[in-house]
């Protein structure tokens, strides 16, 4: 046999956005806007579910509200695990402040990622302030 097992036949991007604000803690930031969606990984729940172990790299960006601060939390559950991991997060003040993390991770085939409102609420309107984009590394050694 002459190759490798679990190859990647397609890319993995992602580019997805919402175009209204969201206020519902402690739940899961959906999305109504996938821009870029190759390797069909994500969805507009907002649960990134990796296709092929590899190196990934996600960026989250939003706004806080006017008069109400924003966190955002980045969690990872694993392919044999039902709980959710914090990963890291972000946070703007009560005053339309950015909201913005980044992470590179290493998953395995199966591992899913998700975006937490935690705490306050995110601004967003026609011009689409919030923004999550994701893709696989591919690093040639």
């Amino acid at each position: 046999m002459i190759g490798y097992i679990d190859v990647q036949t397609s890319p993995v991007y992602f580019h997805a956005q919402r175009s209204s604000g969201y206020r519902i803690l402690k739940t899961v930031i959906p999305f109504d806007l996938l821009r870029l969606n190759l390797g069909n990984t994500m969805n507009t729940s907002g649960i990134f579910v990796a296709p092929t172990s590899g190196k990934y790299f996600f960026s989250y960006s939003g706004l806080s509200l006017s008069n109400a601060l924003g966190r955002a939390e980045m969690q990872l559950q694993t392919a044999n695990t039902a709980n959710w991991v914090k990963i890291g997060q972000g946070y703007g003040t009560a005053t339309f402040q950015t909201i913005s993390l980044q992470a590179n991770l290493e998953l395995a085939k199966g591992d899913q990622i998700r975006l937490l409102l935690a705490e306050g609420a995110i601004y967003d309107d026609v011009s689409r302030y919030t923004n999550h984009v994701g893709l696989e590394e591919k690093i040639i050694q």
